[in-house]
């Protein structure tokens, strides 16, 4: 695969040091991704209010290229001008194609095994859930670094006591294979928010929570959901044992149980590591409402490559 610059020639080929994927893998993502393109490029031609004629303009780079371009940027986790040098592309068409790769990959949602469809929003999320009799899904929260704001108000909103840095934050819901099924970034964007909060004011996934433990599914969370079985019911919870003032040191079999359950804990643990394998989620360089989308894209690819 090669293209060209004004001032040189580039030949890059898919792989998972470049952009996250084998030659195979590109290859099934490729041919998932395009009906979705011509579905999206449908949708925007029979919009309202169209002025440009069907057919005029430009028409636009080969989808692999496209691809390639977008897949590198959040592989690498460099800016649009950096990926642009390597890819030999201009850095405006590095955010266009990034931006409509998300898209892409929020159409496509996630697909979990098992799954009667696709889940591309917090209704097809309740419905996968509550026909999880008897399964197990495991919340945690995350973070990733960010710039600092200005003023200091914003300073003191998006700092982590946990990380010791302005972060920005989301809840991810995995499966016990390793897989995200749900990632929502925090509403407020703030970080000093804290796992249980957050979860809280995302009124749609905890109603989806509710719907599965209600029909039987059981959710493990770690130390930052406390009080979660007050929200979903105690026998669809399970969180740590935890010490208090009253019991300071916890019973050799208390200590032996919360060992047990973090390593029930580990596929979400695993599943939030190969999300943060994107170096995109290193550092986030970009406006924190964008982080929604870019985290729940990154999320999906995990679960395609």
């Amino acid at each position: 695969m090669g293209f060209m610059s004004p001032s040189r020639s580039v030949r890059l080929v898919p792989s998972r040091e470049l952009c996250g994927t084998t030659p195979e893998e590109f290859a099934v993502l490729l041919e998932r991704l395009a009906p979705l393109v011509v579905e999206r490029r449908c949708r925007l031609a029979d919009r309202p209010g169209r002025l440009r004629a069907p057919g005029a303009g430009r028409p636009p780079f080969a989808l692999w290229l496209r691809l390639l371009v977008a897949l590198t940027h959040l592989r690498q986790g460099t800016s649009v001008r950096a990926t642009g040098e390597i890819c030999g592309v201009h850095e405006r068409s590095v955010r266009r194609y990034r931006d409509e790769i998300e898209e892409l990959l929020s159409d496509h949602g996630f697909c979990p095994p098992g799954a009667k469809r696709p889940i591309r929003s917090l209704e097809d999320l309740a419905a996968y859930l509550g026909e999880l009799s008897g399964g197990t899904v495991l919340v945690d929260g995350t973070e990733v670094r960010r710039w600092s704001p200005y003023p200091w108000e914003e300073q003191k909103a998006a700092w982590s006591g946990k990380t010791k840095d302005h972060v920005v934050k989301a809840t991810v819901v995995a499966d016990a294979g390793r897989r995200p099924i749900w990632v929502e970034a925090n509403p407020s964007g703030e970080g000093r928010t804290g796992d249980i909060a957050m979860l809280r004011s995302q009124d749609g996934l905890m109603a989806a929570l509710q719907a599965g433990v209600a029909a039987g599914m059981v959710v493990i969370a770690d130390r930052g959901y406390p009080t979660l079985r007050r929200d979903l019911g105690v026998e669809g919870v399970v969180t740590p044992i935890y010490a208090n003032k009253h019991h300071p040191t916890l019973p050799p079999a208390d200590r032996d149980y919360n060992r047990k359950l973090s390593s029930r804990r580990m596929p979400v643990e695993h599943a939030i590591g190969r999300m943060k394998w994107w170096r995109a989620l290193t550092y986030w360089r970009r406006p924190v409402p964008a982080f929604a989308r870019t985290i729940q894209a990154i999320a999906i690819l995990t679960t395609l490559t």
